[in-house]
C-alpha cells in the first residue's frame, strides 16, 4: 500500500513538474550571406553595364566623340595651326571632334605656306555594332559623332626641297583647276590615289611617274618609291592599283597554274 502511495506520489510530481523549454529551429538570418550577396550583385551590375552600352552606344564607349591626330615635320619644331584656332608645335596632335572636316595650316621661315585636309566619315564598323547593339545605339554614336573617323589618321608636313616642290605642284594644280570634286581635292593635298582620278590628277597628286607603261588595254603609271606602285588607268582613268608584292604573286599563281596539269 505504501509503495502504491509512493508511486502515485511521484507520478503527480513529474506531471506537476515545469517542461523543460522547447529548442525551436533557429529564425534564419535577415541579413543574406556574403556569398549569396556576391552572386545577387553580379547579375545586377552585367544588366546594368549592358544597359549602359546599349543607351549610350557601342563606339562612343570604345572609342568617344574625340580623335587624336598626330602631327609631324621636317624639319621638327615648326608651328601648325588647325582651321579651329588651336595651334602645337611638331611634334603633336590635335585633339578633334570625329564628325567634322578640318585645315591644318603650317608656316616656315623661307618657304611657302602649307596645308593639309581632315576629312569625317563613317567608321567601318558602324554597322556592325549597330546590328549587334541596335539602332538606339546606332542613333545615339550618329549625334554624338562617335560613330565616325577622321583621315588620316596622321598628318606630315615636309618642308624640304622634295617636300615644298610637291606643295607647289598640288596647289598650282587646284588652283588652275577650281572645279576639282572634294575627295580628288583631299586625296591631291594628301599625296593620295583615288580610284576615278585622272592621269593628271593622280600626277599632281604624287608627281610625275618613274615609268609608264602598257598592259593589255591599260596603261600603268609606275611609281618605284611608293608602297602601291603600279596604276591602271582604262581610258584615261585611275580603275586600279597593285603593289609590286601583289604583282609578283599573281605572277608566280599564273606560272604555277600553267606548269599543272
Amino acid at each position: 500500500m505504501a509503495c502504491e502511495e509512493k508511486l502515485k506520489v511521484s507520478e503527480k510530481h513529474s506531471k506537476t513538474s515545469p517542461e523543460e523549454p522547447q529548442q525551436t529551429p533557429s529564425e534564419p538570418s535577415k541579413e543574406a550571406p556574403e556569398g549569396e550577396w556576391r552572386k545577387l550583385t553580379k547579375p545586377i551590375l552585367t544588366l546594368l553595364l549592358c544597359a549602359f552600352m546599349f543607351l549610350t552606344g557601342c563606339a562612343t564607349v570604345m572609342t568617344g566623340k574625340y580623335q587624336n591626330i598626330s602631327v609631324t615635320s621636317e624639319p621638327p619644331g615648326i608651328q601648325i595651326r588647325s582651321c579651329t584656332g588651336v595651334s602645337l608645335t611638331t611634334p603633336g596632335s590635335f585633339k578633334l571632334v570625329r564628325n567634322k572636316d578640318y585645315t591644318l595650316f603650317a608656316e616656315y621661315s623661307g618657304c611657302e605656306p602649307q596645308q593639309k585636309e581632315l576629312k569625317h566619315k563613317l567608321q567601318d564598323s558602324f554597322w556592325t555594332n549597330t546590328l549587334i547593339w541596335g539602332v538606339t545605339s546606332g542613333a545615339v554614336d550618329l549625334a554624338s559623332g562617335a560613330s565616325d573617323e577622321l583621315l588620316p589618321k596622321k598628318v606630315h608636313f615636309d618642308f624640304t626641297s622634295a617636300g615644298q616642290a610637291a606643295a607647289s605642284r598640288q596647289q598650282s594644280y587646284l588652283e588652275s583647276n577650281s572645279d576639282t570634286s572634294e575627295e580628288v581635292r583631299f586625296a591631291i593635298l594628301n599625296e593620295l590615289a583615288k580610284k576615278g582620278m585622272t592621269k593628271e590628277e593622280l600626277t599632281a597628286s604624287l608627281g610625275k611617274p618613274d615609268l609608264i607603261d602598257q598592259e593589255g588595254e591599260s596603261e600603268v603609271f609606275v611609281y618605284n618609291n611608293l608602297k602601291i606602285q603600279r596604276y591602271y588607268f582604262m581610258n584615261g582613268i585611275l580603275k586600279e592599283t597593285v603593289s609590286s608584292q601583289q604583282k609578283e604573286t599573281v605572277s608566280r599563281q599564273q606560272k604555277w597554274s600553267r606548269l599543272t596539269p
